[in-house]
């Protein structure tokens, strides 16, 4: 992407002489964040898969739990922002939208003072807390409890500093430097493990290996602060806090607290539900298949995340048209990327969990498997219009939606449970995914934040269709020979692909396409 003489770190498209976005460089842009998202979030995971089971065979399996709950700790603490990140994130990128440079330092001074504030309040509850937590409601072995609450103690203790992470990541995000954010957050995730690793095979213990941990973090936030000065050096000399701008910082990052609370709820109170309802033996059954589909969530977060600052930016400068478009390619291709693998990992999850997990899991969750892979589709699909509110400044609207959905959805999915067991709960939490979708996309179309007929064209129609036909051979497969299924899960791709290349891309795609094969192909001749 080219940059000015005045504004060297700053996107062509993103400074003042140039208030009307370049929408192609966007979409580069764009292209490329989600590459690097991606590949953020993969290298991590395979890191987890190779290093937990060395954890274990060194801290022991209580050891390990109680590590597992600080690592949570560390990383889902920054939820309790109140939303000042996603805040920071908007207001920058609405500043640069504008040609405002001058006031993207008090938008971040502000946010990161606050962020300290509300850290130091979090520290001191939370070190209040600490004994009740450790002696009352975990049950910790006796031996290990003056470990595990001098480990708490730590990470409290360093509230603050997690918390400031999130305002200094949000201005990377505002400038769409998700190259630079990956490179910091990729190795420090890949990072808390070989520490971790590295204090267990050193006999340093919970304590030692928090030590460790908090050392990183504090790595980390130092990385994230320079290269916010490099991006953006006006943070170097002007130190600003505006209580207005903190008031509507506030207002914005208010709901997205609200729906940071709200939306985990939805995903994961079933599970609750069934321990309660049912048994907790007969959980494993359904938190297995979960386990499995919820890593498709990488491909649409992976997007999502890049599209906020974008829709920010393009909102900044009421560019509706670009804001349709972005959104609507967007919607259209993880659709187009996402259904085939659903409708695999469902045409073949009895084959995929007798494999991974044996026979009697493959009985009792290949049919919850179908409706939670298919639930994981609609869901992330739903995504879009939720992150495009938040990027227009209304996340009010979505925590508005979820709140009214909690309320309806505990007790119809209780009663699901109650009268047909785990394969209740699986058909309810997809059904609570198209009632979410279909609300949400309602939404930005009545209010005409997206032009309707960009995204529900005759191509878009077509695929839809037929997606749901091939999806209804996946949920009728159960009992059919291996032989049988392969030729029809063939037949599947084959129809939705053929159909997807004609209909739901555009020309430009399809050629792009054929020029990006054609030379993987001369390359590997």
């Amino acid at each position: 992407m080219r940059t000015s003489t005045r504004y060297p770190n700053i996107p062509i498209c993103m400074q003042k002489e140039h208030l009307t976005p370049d929408f192609s460089s966007i979409r580069k842009l764009i292209a490329k964040n989600t590459f690097f998202n991606f590949v953020g979030q993969v290298l991590p995971i395979i890191a987890a898969i190779l290093g937990v089971p060395i954890l274990i065979k060194y801290l022991g399996t209580e050891r390990f739990g109680i590590l597992s709950i600080l690592w949570m700790l560390m990383w889902y603490s920054t939820m309790l922002d109140l939303g000042l990140g996603r805040a920071t994130t908007k207001f920058v990128a609405n500043a640069l939208a504008r040609g405002e440079f001058e006031n993207i330092s008090k938008i971040v001074w502000t946010s990161v003072l606050m962020q300290v504030i509300i850290g130091i309040a979090l520290a001191i509850v939370s070190l209040f807390l600490t004994p009740f937590i450790v002696e009352k409601v975990l049950k910790i072995s006796p031996g290990l409890i003056s470990e595990a609450r001098t480990s708490f103690y730590l990470i409290f203790l360093f509230t603050p500093i997690i918390l400031v992470s999130t305002s200094l990541q949000g201005v990377l995000e505002a400038y769409q430097r998700f190259d630079l954010i990956n490179f910091v957050l990729a190795p420090v995730k890949i990072g808390v493990l070989i520490l971790s690793i590295l204090g267990a095979v050193l006999n340093l213990k919970l304590t030692g290996i928090v030590v460790l941990l908090i050392m990183m973090r504090v790595l980390m936030i130092f990385t994230l602060f320079a290269l916010d000065l490099r991006i953006c050096p006006a943070l170097k000399s002007k130190f600003k806090f505006d209580l207005k701008l903190l008031s509507e910082l506030f207002s914005f990052g208010g709901w997205i607290t609200v729906v940071n609370i709200v939306n985990p709820i939805l995903i994961y109170i079933d599970r609750f539900l069934i321990g309660a309802i049912l048994s907790v033996g007969v959980l494993a059954y359904y938190t297995a298949p979960f386990e499995v589909v919820q890593r498709l969530w990488i491909i649409p977060a992976s997007l999502v995340i890049t599209l906020f600052p974008a829709f920010s930016l393009l909102d900044g400068q009421r560019q509706n048209d670009e804001i349709s478009n972005l959104f609507s390619k967007s919607v259209r291709l993880t659709f187009v990327i996402l259904f085939p693998i659903v409708f695999v990992l469902s045409f073949f999850s009895f084959e995929i969990l007798k494999l991974w997990l044996g026979y009697d899991f493959a009985v009792n969750s290949s049919n919850v498997f179908k409706f939670l892979a298919f639930g994981i589709l609609i869901n992330s699909i739903a995504g879009f219009p939720a992150i495009l509110l938040q990027g227009v400044g209304r996340p009010d609207i979505t925590a508005k939606v979820y709140l009214g959905e909690l309320i309806l959805y505990v007790p119809f999915i209780s009663f699901l449970i109650y009268k047909f067991g785990i394969l209740g709960a699986g058909v309810g939490w997809m059904l609570r995914q198209v009632v979410d979708s279909l609300l949400l996309y309602g939404i930005v179309f009545k209010k005409e934040i997206v032009a309707w007929n960009k995204l529900l064209n005759q191509g878009s129609f077509s695929v839809f269709s037929i997606s749901i036909v091939i999806a209804l051979l996946a949920f009728a497969s159960g009992a059919w020979n291996l032989l049988l299924k392969f030729v029809m899960a063939l037949l599947g791709l084959v129809i939705f692909s053929s159909v997807a290349w004609i209909k739901a891309l555009e020309q430009s795609e399809r050629e792009k396409f054929k020029s990006k094969l054609l030379a993987f192909l001369w390359m590997h001749r």
